[in-house]
């Protein structure tokens, strides 16, 4: 899957966002004939994801909306957004094609105008019968992370299933397996509500080894309704791996995906497609990474050695292996 940047704008400045890095004003905005390119260049995945920034803030969105909902070459659509402006591109929302992955941050981050225009959004899609083309993801970036209004939103809307991950730190020197262990307390809260609510979680990326949680809370990991097998040992860290998401931005460079932006840069224009794109990120950062033991715990795990597990982020890496 690629994803396509639209701009490099929020709205928002939520405290955990690694794209504060390069926020930039509208002139970096992407034009429609650059948009159509990336779209071309990204055609052979058959899935497109829509991200920014926020996307929802670029003044042509709402063409460039249609442009996605009448291009049959991409059978799943996925515009990234914070909600905030749900309301102002409804229409454009509303066609049967493009599904919304809203990312909830709490009032107390956001404001709660923000959060309060983000609910009402939702609000005007589930109105229109566009339930089915919503899901919402939570970002956990901080220890005793208060959840009280995502699973406010989960039972407002009756959904079944939350997208979540595990935020990537600015600072990556602790290691993946130190910081998740850091954040397994807060995530065990979270977890322990979604059972008891019945719904299903699934990571966005950064999935967590087995290694990391007790027999204990693995049996309290199976009691969460799982949709399918496979989301069942991505989530309980028997394959905890990833494949390169190609991050694609109006100036026509290219990242691996957002955990590695920092570490490797593409121009797309030295490519033919998508397909060869993602090969070099493999061959330049993947293929080196994987094999760098950044824990001692990892040097002798079976799991690691047969790519049955990536120890996390292949980012954590990056200090070392820059």
């Amino acid at each position: 899957m690629a994803n396509i940047a639209l701009l490099n704008r929020c709205n928002l400045r939520c405290p955990y966002c690694f794209a504060d890095n390069y926020i930039a004003d509208e002139g970096s905005d992407i034009s429609l004939s650059t948009f159509k390119e990336l779209l071309d260049f990204s055609a052979t995945d058959r899935e497109i994801g829509i991200i920014g920034g926020e996307p929802l803030l670029h003044k042509q969105f709402d063409e460039m909306a249609e442009i996605l909902t009448n291009d049959y070459r991409f059978s799943k659509i996925t515009v990234f957004t914070n909600g905030v402006f749900i309301d102002k591109h409804i229409d454009a929302l509303s066609g049967g094609r493009i599904r919304l992955l809203v990312n909830v941050n709490s009032g107390n981050d956001i404001g709660s105008v923000a959060f309060d225009r983000m609910d009402r959004g939702l609000e005007l899609l589930f109105e229109r019968g566009m339930g089915a083309y919503v899901s919402l993801g939570v970002n956990v970036y901080k220890e005793e992370q208060d959840f009280s209004d995502i699973i406010y939103l989960i039972k407002k809307y009756g959904l079944r299933h939350l997208r979540l991950s595990v935020v990537i730190p600015k600072d990556k020197s602790e290691g993946g397996i130190p910081y998740f262990l850091r954040m397994k307390p807060t995530l065990m809260k979270l977890y322990e509500e979604l059972v008891r609510l019945r719904v299903c979680p699934c990571y966005d990326c950064n999935a967590i080894p087995e290694c990391v949680y007790t027999e204990q809370e693995r049996e309290l990991l199976a009691r969460l309704p799982f949709d399918s097998q496979m989301e069942r040992d991505i989530f309980m860290g028997k394959r905890s791996v990833c494949s390169p998401v190609i991050d694609l931005y109006p100036d026509y460079t290219a990242t691996r995906c957002f955990g590695c932006y920092d570490m490797l840069r593409a121009d797309v224009r030295d490519f033919d497609n998508i397909t060869d794109l993602r090969n070099y990120f493999f061959m330049m950062l993947d293929s080196k990474l994987v094999h760098s033991y950044s824990w001692d715990m990892c040097q002798k795990c079976y799991k690691y050695k047969t790519f049955g597990c990536f120890g996390g982020c292949l980012c954590y890496k990056s200090e070392e292996k820059k």
